[in-house]
């Protein structure tokens, strides 16, 4: 894989944990803003699975790529624990008290962790 797809992969990591931040975020005052749009967007842990699917693969791949060149323990250690905290928060269901916060706190690890990786894979040159 060329480095350009692997530096790809880390922004694609990062705006899914975004994408799921924002969401964290904002969804509780669109549901109070606008009634009908919770019934449009879906269940909350649905939501949260889906993202998951997409989440875990790309991160996977993306740190074990720029961490098999470079070899820093911080970004395997930040991504792992970010991937096991959005795994539990998803697998606890909906536990509105600590589920935004455990989701939060994860996609915090894993912005930090992509965002490490990519600088490491650029300073380095990395060519996976």
């Amino acid at each position: 894989m060329t480095q350009k797809a692997s530096a790809s992969l880390d922004r694609i990591a990062i705006g899914l944990s975004g994408l799921c931040a924002i969401h964290c975020a904002v969804t509780p005052m669109a549901v109070i803003l606008f009634p009908v749009l919770s019934a449009c967007v879906g269940s909350d842990e649905l939501f949260h699975a889906l993202l998951l699917v997409l989440v875990v693969p790309s991160s996977v791949v993306a740190l074990a790529l720029g961490c098999r060149r470079h070899r820093d323990v911080r970004v395997l250690g930040l991504g792992t624990a970010g991937l096991a905290v959005l795994v539990v928060a998803v697998a606890l269901g909906h536990v509105e008290y600590w589920e935004r916060r455990m989701t939060l706190g994860a996609t915090a690890l894993m912005v930090m962790a992509h965002a490490r990786n990519y600088r490491l894979c650029r300073r380095d040159g990395c060519e996976h």
